[in-house]
């Protein structure tokens, strides 16, 4: 049986860290964002999909356990605590810096288009949308359903802000990750995971360009899994008498990969070759 204090730490680490989790499903960001909406909302994803990850691992998702690494010490449960704590924190400021942006455009009288928001139905192209759903199924899984969307929803209007959020955000998590070295491994099987349920490589050039720095662990896999991935080529027309070939050139014993085609308009005496060239067989 687990020690009375223990299980009473273990609940209140949960009930942060799915605090924590709802907030990220509160925050909108304004028009002013322009065209650094999109990378930045997907920086917002990445991290409530690294959060969500750590507590996967720890046993604080839906289904609540309590797990072998909780009896390294209460006090790693107290920092824990009070680094989700921190994280809170973290989005109560900047939502108080979003109350004063309104309060500052009312009194002087600035128009209220500066307080238009962006939706993520309309404001994103596809390639952003498609990374943004499937982020956000990844933590929805991992997420408790029953407290969801029971705050109103507010908006950051100034990059500034929303990168001093974030950066500070990532700093608590980078902090989490390392008080808890023994579920590491368990995070790094997760994030294979998420990588591997992003089936478009295109998706994780660009979620490794957005969220790269702030996680290395999701660095790590996306660049392995690229590599190991082969490539997606679309919407090719060849005409007259055009040569071409879409593939790899692999030296002897270099393991050949796999490419998807799609939308392939071969016309007139043209001459397409689609597939590796491996030299030595």
């Amino acid at each position: 049986m687990e020690p009375a204090g223990l299980v009473i730490g273990v609940a209140g680490i949960a009930s942060a860290f799915t605090a924590c989790i709802d907030c990220f499903e509160y925050v909108q960001l304004g028009r002013q964002f322009g065209r650094d909406y999109g990378k930045c909302l997907l920086r917002l994803d990445a991290a409530k999909v690294r959060l969500s990850r750590w507590g996967e691992a720890m046993g604080l998702g839906p289904n609540l356990s309590v797990k072998q690494q909780f009896s390294t010490s209460d006090e790693n449960i107290g920092v824990g605590h009070s680094l989700l704590e921190q994280i809170l924190e973290s989005f109560e400021d900047a939502e108080r810096v979003s109350e004063r942006f309104k309060k500052h455009t009312s009194v002087k009288h600035i128009s209220q288009d500066e307080l238009v928001v962006c939706n993520p139905d309309s404001d994103l192209n596809s390639d952003f949308q498609r990374l943004h759903l499937t982020m956000r199924q990844l933590a929805s899984k991992r997420q408790n359903q029953t407290n969801v969307m029971k705050k109103a929803k507010w908006a950051l209007y100034e990059k500034k802000r929303f990168d001093t959020m974030i950066e500070d955000i990532c700093g608590f998590i980078n902090e989490l990750v390392d008080l808890f070295p023994a579920v590491q491994e368990d995070q790094r099987e997760l994030c294979k995971a998420e990588v591997s349920a992003i089936s478009k490589t295109e998706d994780l050039v660009l979620l490794h360009e957005v969220a790269g720095k702030d996680d290395k662990m999701l660095a790590a896999e996306v660049e392995k899994q690229r590599d190991d991935r082969g490539h997606t080529f679309n919407d090719w027309k060849a005409g007259g008498n055009s040569k071409m070939w879409a593939g790899d050139d692999n030296a002897f014993a270099v393991k050949s990969k796999s490419h998807t085609f799609t939308k392939f308009e071969v016309s007139d005496h043209s001459e397409v070759h689609l597939g590796n060239k491996n030299r030595g067989k």
